[in-house]
């Protein structure tokens, strides 16, 4: 059997009221030459069987069902491993694509010849529903980011840590996977970071490709409760920067990385709003804090963001 030309992956936990929407963006897609890798990670809602009755009947759907959770990096790593496509695109269970996204990346790659092609993001609610608009596109229509300080700086509907806006040559991914601490978020940080530094440059068209949900049981969500598992990410995260990445980007970028995750650090363990915190979940913070600023290369933040992070550390 001929391998498709993408192979797309679509992990899964507990969101049975929105992968239908997923599952029918990637049934419309007007390039139909795909697989559908989808990874339910040990759900506990009716995730599994809501999904075997939308795919049932369709050999491009591949269902694995993990018997106990692994976390979003080990179960896309699965997608990974199975996956034999041309290119490889990543959908979260509560976003979908436009119909025309895979097909519009696909030629887009080619025509560039590029190894990374990517698309805009346009943000919906909650009650949003996914439907075909057989909107007019074309390739002509792109922008070039080929330094990172760019890409780092790129508008919000062009993340450059939302990995599920773009398609990605398979063999391109052959030495990168999901660093598996990362089981809630931030696997797509240290996945990106690890795969930057290999391509000179990323397309990205001026489309708006991917519908992206926001609503307040995702994750990222700041009307989220407290979860310890969400702000564990910033040790590992630092960690896994000191210990593989300081020699494979510029001074000039990593400074403005570590301010800006350093912010995004502050953010989420001190700012966020809407959260009853017990003295529990305080100290939690506080150890997070502790380890995290211990594991920041200094040099690399503002001069009074050092001080803060010196002050941090110590909080334990």
């Amino acid at each position: 059997m001929d391998s498709p030309i993408v192979s797309i992956i679509l992990p899964n936990r507990n969101y049975s009221d929105f992968i239908a929407d997923a599952i029918n963006s990637v049934r419309a897609q007007t390039l139909t030459d795909w697989e559908c890798i989808i990874i339910d990670d040990a759900s506990t809602d009716a995730s599994v069987r809501v999904i075997k009755d939308l795919i049932r009947g369709d050999k491009r759907f591949k269902l694995v069902v993990n018997p106990e959770p692994l976390g979003v990096s080990a179960t896309r790593n699965i997608g990974l491993e199975m996956a034999t496509g041309e290119y490889v695109a990543f959908l979260d269970s509560d976003d979908c694509y436009a119909e025309y996204f895979l097909e519009m990346l696909v030629n887009l790659a080619r025509k560039t010849n590029s190894d990374i092609a990517g698309t805009k993001a346009r943000f919906v609610d909650a009650y949003f529903e996914f439907k075909p608009v057989n909107m007019k596109w074309n390739t002509d229509d792109y922008d070039v980011y080929d330094n990172m300080i760019d890409i780092e700086k790129a508008p919000q509907n062009r993340k450059w840590i939302w990995i599920w806006r773009r398609i990605y040559k398979r063999e391109l991914l052959k030495d990168v996977r999901f660093h598996n601490e990362m089981k809630i978020n931030g696997d797509d940080i240290t996945f990106m970071l690890d795969l930057l530094w290999r391509v000179p440059r990323v397309i990205e068209s001026n489309f708006d490709g991917v519908y992206h949900r926001i609503h307040p049981l995702s994750v990222t969500s700041e009307y989220t409760d407290f979860n310890l598992e969400r702000i564990k990410m910033f040790p590992r995260l630092f960690k896994y920067m000191r210990e593989n990445l300081l020699d494979k980007y510029e001074r000039e970028f990593l400074e403005l990385l570590y301010k800006n995750l350093f912010g995004y650090m502050l953010s989420e363990c001190l700012l966020k709003k809407n959260l009853n915190l017990t003295d529990k979940n305080k100290q939690d913070i506080k150890t997070v804090l502790s380890d995290a600023c211990k594991l920041i290369e200094q040099d690399y933040l503002p001069e009074n963001h050092q001080k803060l992070c010196r002050y941090l550390s110590c909080l334990k």
